[in-house]
């Protein structure tokens, strides 16, 4: 047991041998959760000064400074209006993009102006946030959990639109670390302009379209714009002349961002090379065994000869066949071996030195007796060498033909 007034893991010499251990006989340090800081009523009661001094009375408040107020009942609001007469007037920023009721009625707004509500400096949000960790009813979300599954509020920093894609970065107002994210999606105007506010959950990012000043929701890389209906007119299998016939849509195949030219490099440069040297070349083959080899443009869609052109033009890679040798029979390097040698057949093959008659036959050599068997000798056609033969068995005599 452990000593008097002594916590569970103490090691002093009262305790060793007891209190909480674990298997290896070392003391067990208890697992708590970090504690959530104790303020006392002071520190709560101006903290509470604070919110209000800044209008911090709702999630939106802590991040933006409502830049108007409802004509009808007086209270401060977020006010958004267009070049084209549109204006609506919001309780809340951010999905779900609340309306306030007093006006929601489409009224158009006198004049033509463009009005946003900015967000507030760093300082003031930092002060903010600050001060709503110490109050006991809180404002934003509690808990990682809570945070992660709740609509952040962000402002755009930076945004660059080009050939009908729209990159967007956008910074975090809900923390003091103001993290940043990007995005892109495809439109056919710059819909966000540096300032503007967005809503973010996640991968979804929520803004106010400039025109209709309805909610939009997007991820990264989602289409705003009907590609098909812009080339309805375009022939995909037909091979144009030059690379400038590309049009601005087109270029989304080849991954140009950031407002540059459309380029390839990389991996795909290297198959480009790959299929020259193979004998690959020209629009037609080279779109075909790209979508062979399961090879997708930049945007998701199949290669055509059309694409393919361009493809090949934006690389640089050189289409001409590489130039092949041709290969060598059988048949004619024994011939130039032969022509090589001409005396080879007859350093095998010595002649004899003894003179031969044409119905003799040739004596082999020794090397070629060791190999082959002697040939059958030829029977004689002389009757006189046949007699001679017979005699000697006693059987057969011959007597000379009298004259």
């Amino acid at each position: 047991m452990t000593g008097h007034n002594h916590y569970p893991w103490c090691t002093c010499g009262w305790c060793v041998g007891g209190g909480n251990r674990n298997g290896g006989g070392v003391p067990a340090a208890p697992v708590t959760k970090p504690l959530r800081p104790v303020y006392s009523e002071y520190e709560k009661h101006q903290a509470t000064q604070t919110l209000k001094g800044y209008g911090a009375t709702s999630y939106s408040r802590c991040f933006v400074n409502p830049n108007a107020s409802c004509p009808v009942c007086g209270q401060p609001v977020y006010f958004y209006a267009n070049e084209h007469g549109s204006r609506v007037f919001f309780d809340e920023l951010g999905k779900p993009w609340a309306k306030h009721p007093c006006t929601d009625n489409g009224r158009p707004a006198s004049g033509s102006v463009r009005a946003r509500p900015s967000s507030r400096p760093i300082s003031e949000i930092n002060d903010i946030l600050g001060a709503e960790q110490k109050i006991d009813q809180r404002i934003l979300p509690v808990g990682r959990k809570a945070r992660r599954n709740s609509w952040k509020l962000a402002v755009v920093v930076e945004v660059h639109f080009a050939d009908f894609r729209m990159e967007v970065q956008v910074e975090e107002l809900s923390n003091q670390n103001h993290q940043k994210h990007r995005f892109f999606i495809h439109c056919d105007q710059p819909l966000l302009a540096e300032g503007d506010l967005v809503s973010r959950r996640r991968e979804t990012f929520s803004f106010l379209h400039p025109l209709s000043l309805e909610d939009i929701e997007v991820i990264d890389g989602d289409r705003l714009v009907d590609f098909e209906a812009l080339e309805k007119d375009i022939d995909p299998s037909i091979i144009p002349d030059e690379v400038s016939e590309l049009m601005p849509s087109e270029r989304r195949h080849f991954g140009s961002g950031n407002g540059g030219t459309a380029k390839v490099s990389g991996p795909l440069r290297s198959v480009l090379e790959d299929f020259a040297k193979k004998g690959i070349v020209g629009a037609k083959l080279v779109s075909h065994y790209l979508n062979e080899t399961g090879r997708v443009t930049a945007d998701g869609s199949p290669w055509t000869p059309r694409l393919a052109f361009f493809l090949i033009a934006l690389s640089g890679v050189s289409q001409e066949k590489p130039v092949r040798q041709k290969k060598r029979t059988t048949g004619s390097k024994l011939q130039k071996a032969r022509k090589s040698q001409p005396h080879a057949l007859a350093k095998k093959r010595p002649r004899s030195s003894e003179p031969q008659s044409g119905n003799s036959v040739s004596q082999p050599s020794n090397k070629t007796h060791k190999r082959r068997s002697e040939p059958a000798p030829r029977l004689s056609t002389d009757v006189d060498e046949w007699a001679r033969m017979l005699s000697r068995l006693g059987r057969v005599s011959r007597k000379d033909d009298e004259g």
